[in-house]
């Protein structure tokens, strides 16, 4: 495994020195004169230990609010940084060398941890300079109360020299600082839970809030975050993935096949309401992907008041979908067998009604454990999936059950090969997804849904504004004008 490291700080804060230290040699070029320092971006790959480092060493932070136009190249040289990584991002070294907790220093974690990476990746904060502190761990007592004030919340920090004593082959302070930093690349485990089990920042509100996070976090006037949103909306926007199904298909099973880790809650008793959603944050062979784990129809129709039910529902998954910049996959989670006529209906109910047949579906086929050859499910049903006008892009035909025995592991390692596989080929680069206002994609929705009313009769106007209002929260005349589109 190869981790992928930035490394970023304050112009002279000492970041190609700490590779220097890492590596033992001079391999960054360190400069006195901030000039001459690093101009965009550098990369190194070394050995710590027996783990490969790959280390992007950036250009040095200046305060936003310098006030003359050279104070926003790093950033866009970041925004530049970001684009051009091949490889996911482990780890954020964010180096300082200042005594105190400075604005920059606030400001960097903000444009990296909610700007950048969304709550997904360490931030690590390394003090620089410390060789003149009677105890190097000195400067975080002296801050700790100012980093909480300020709601830093880094996954690890290391106060530290980069500069052995003159004269002294074995410095213990430098001993001691190299250790420190080499602990914390052991942060960057494999599937990040550190942050992922708890994102720091709400996991829909990035793109939504980009433009306020540049300005109220990163000191950047309005002009220079319009134009650094422009710049990085499409680098660091996250594909939607929205997986749905019946209960008790495996969804959950799913997203940890995926994750590669039991991530989401498996149950058979789980019971929950129709268009119940939960979001995971999750990476899958390396691909950033944001699931909606999406309860469906559990038969063919509904009642009038699992209709009104719903509808809080429905408000909450488009109203996180929206912001989230919208849907870029469908995944139709089935068990294996005869398609029937609930599975029918969620297909429609997803792929017609929820995304207007503008968003591409794969078919993930479970419970097929029991299959010497898993596949065979698809040869032998593809015909039938065609017939009922099921358009799908992709399919995979797997189990989730980790049964301790050989033939199961492999069928399961097949399985998560499989979804990876697809999921690599169809989100790894999101394209355009479908997104709707969601005031209009709600009411939309909800007319179409009505058609899955026994009887084919809408509930009552009283009956759905009582619902906005209360249960949604809308305001009256924001209720009434979904209700106009509804009736329509």
């Amino acid at each position: 495994m190869t981790l992928g490291i930035v490394i970023v700080g304050e112009t002279g804060a000492g970041k190609s020195s700490l590779i220097n230290m890492l590596v033992d040699k001079e391999m960054a070029l360190v400069s006195s004169d901030v000039t001459n320092c690093t101009k965009a971006f550098a990369e190194y790959t070394f050995n710590v230990n027996s783990t490969e480092v790959r280390a992007y060493d950036t250009m040095g932070f200046s305060s936003a609010r310098v006030g003359s136009l050279s104070h926003l190249v790093p950033f866009e040289r970041a925004c530049n940084l970001i684009q051009s990584l091949k490889t996911r991002v482990d780890l954020v070294f964010l180096c300082t060398s200042k005594d105190r907790l400075s604005i920059t220093t606030r400001q960097m974690y903000h444009l990296f941890n909610d700007f950048f990476f969304d709550g997904t990746v360490p931030i690590a904060l390394v003090v620089t300079h410390r060789e003149k502190e009677r105890s190097m761990e000195d400067w975080w007592d002296r801050n700790l109360k100012d980093i909480k004030k300020f709601r830093l919340n880094f996954a690890g920090h290391a106060c530290i020299t980069t500069q052995p004593a003159r004269g002294s082959s074995d410095d213990p302070r430098y001993s001691q600082s190299k250790a420190s930093v080499i602990r914390l690349l052991g942060m960057a485990t494999p599937h990040n839970e550190l942050v992922l089990e708890d994102p720091i920042y709400p996991l829909f509100d990035r793109l939504a809030d980009s433009t306020e996070i540049l300005i109220e976090k990163c000191g950047l006037t309005l002009r220079d975050a319009l134009f650094l949103t422009g710049k990085a909306n499409p680098l660091v926007r996250i594909p939607n993935v929205v997986l749905f199904g019946e209960t008790g298909v495996g969804k959950s099973s799913v997203i940890n096949l995926i994750a590669g880790y039991e991530k989401a809650p498996v149950s058979s008793r789980v019971r929950g309401c129709t268009l119940d959603s939960k979001e995971y944050r999750l990476i899958g062979d390396a691909t950033c992907l944001r699931i909606f784990d999406t309860m469906g129809l559990n038969c063919a129709a509904v009642e009038e008041s699992q209709f009104l039910q719903a509808i809080k529902k429905a408000h909450k998954l488009i109203e996180a979908l929206n912001r989230a910049g919208g849907v870029d996959l469908l995944l139709f989670c089935i068990r294996g067998g005869r398609i029937n006529e609930a599975q029918l209906s969620n297909y429609k109910l997803f792929q017609e009604y929820l995304c207007e047949k503008k968003v591409p579906v794969a078919i993930i086929v479970t419970h097929l454990e029991n299959e010497d050859v898993m596949d065979a499910w698809w040869q032998e049903n593809k015909e039938d999936v065609g017939n009922l006008k099921i358009d799908c892009i992709a399919h995979a035909c797997i189990t989730a059950i980790g049964r301790n025995t050989r033939a199961y592991r492999d069928k399961l390692n097949e399985s998560r090969q499989a979804i990876l596989g697809l999921l690599k080929m169809h989100v790894h680069e999101p394209g355009t997804p479908f997104v709707v206002e969601t005031d209009k994609w709600l009411s939309a929705f909800l007319k179409r849904m009505g058609s899955f009313i026994r009887g084919g009769t809408l509930p009552k106007r009283r009956a759905i504004r009582e619902m906005l209002v209360q249960e949604c929260k809308f305001p009256r005349e924001r209720a009434n004008a979904i209700l106009e589109d509804i009736y329509r």
